[in-house]
Order: C-alpha cells, then sequence, then structure tokens
C-alpha cells in the first residue's frame, strides 16, 4: 500500500505566535520581523519542529501570510529558522481563510492533513490552538495521533 503524502495547514498567527511572547518582547523593545509582525515564540517553533520531524508531514501556509507568496514565505523560513520543510500554500486567490483551507483539502483528497489554528474552523482534523500559548507539546501530540494514521 502506498503510503500518503502528510501535511500540516499552518496558521502563524496564534499558533507560531503567543500573545504571551509578544507582550514579553514589546516589554523589552525588541525589534519586530521582517514585516512588523508580532514575534515568534521559541516554544512555538520547537513544537513545530518536533511535529514536522515526527510525521515528515510538508507545511502548507494556511494564514493570511500565505498572501506573500511562497517566495518571501521560503525567505521567512530561513531568516528564522522556522522548522519543517514549507511545501506551499492555500489558494492565494481565495480570500476566507476557512474557504482556502477547504479549496486545498478538495485539490488534495487523498492526502492526510491536519490544520493548526487558533480561529474555530469546526473540522474533526483541526486542533485549535489557544493563541495567549500558540502551539503546545500537547497539540503536538494531538497532531502526531492524526497525521500518523
Amino acid at each position: 500500500m502506498m503510503r500518503k503524502n502528510r501535511y500540516i495547514l499552518l496558521d502563524i498567527d496564534g499558533v507560531l505566535t503567543s500573545d504571551h511572547w509578544s507582550r514579553q518582547c514589546r516589554a523589552e523593545h525588541r525589534p519586530a520581523n521582517l514585516f512588523g509582525l508580532d514575534w515568534f515564540d521559541p516554544d512555538c517553533t520547537s513544537a513545530l519542529a518536533v511535529l514536522a520531524e515526527k510525521t515528515a508531514a510538508g507545511i502548507i501556509v494556511s494564514s493570511s501570510w500565505r498572501e506573500l507568496g511562497i517566495d518571501r514565505l521560503r525567505h521567512v523560513w530561513e531568516v528564522y529558522g522556522l522548522p519543517g520543510e514549507l511545501a506551499g500554500t492555500t489558494p492565494e486567490w481565495v480570500l476566507m481563510k476557512d474557504e482556502a483551507i477547504q479549496e486545498w483539502i478538495h485539490q488534495h483528497p487523498e492526502d492526510v492533513y491536519v490544520i493548526l489554528d487558533d480561529a474555530d474552523l469546526e473540522s474533526d482534523r483541526q486542533i485549535k490552538t489557544n493563541p495567549s500559548t500558540g502551539l503546545t507539546m500537547a497539540d503536538v501530540e494531538r497532531a502526531i495521533s492524526l497525521l500518523n494514521v
């Protein structure tokens, strides 16, 4: 039996950034990231590294950051040393994030995926993160169980 491709549909704000870390960075007057957006929380990026390593899943950016385009996103991944293989984005031409995710799923019916997002997308394949903490190891364990089928 052929092994299915596995993907992490990744929102960024509230998943790789956290309110807690952003408040700390502001208090310490740290400069913002390349695009003037919130800071990547090292605990969240470490959690994503574990998920990517344990599942060998490619990363599909479903965040509004997808509008930067894949080349600029790859630059962000490189500059900040973000983990995992950036495999693409949900369709940029679909304005609403949940609709873009549904379109991506429709285009990839044979693939296994998990959605990491702090918004409630009402999907049984979603791990809903808490924007105060971002992605946690508890979230990662649940995501691993959905991807390693």
